[in-house]
């Protein structure tokens, strides 16, 4: 597997846990730190996205 495909996939499940968590914490856990948890999880998507184009073949 390219790191390509590899940074893609990390990037991609990290936005999908960073939204689940987001969801949680509205619909039952309304808690800061998991709120703060969730944001992180999807600027870390973000991020590795922005990292998979640069080592775009």
């Amino acid at each position: 597997m390219s790191a390509y495909r590899f940074t893609r996939m990390v990037g991609f499940a990290a936005l999908v846990i960073g939204v689940l968590i987001l969801a949680r914490d509205v619909i039952e856990v309304h808690s800061v730190p998991y709120a703060i948890a969730g944001i992180g999880l999807l600027a870390f998507g973000a991020w590795r996205l922005q990292a998979a184009d640069r080592l775009r073949p």
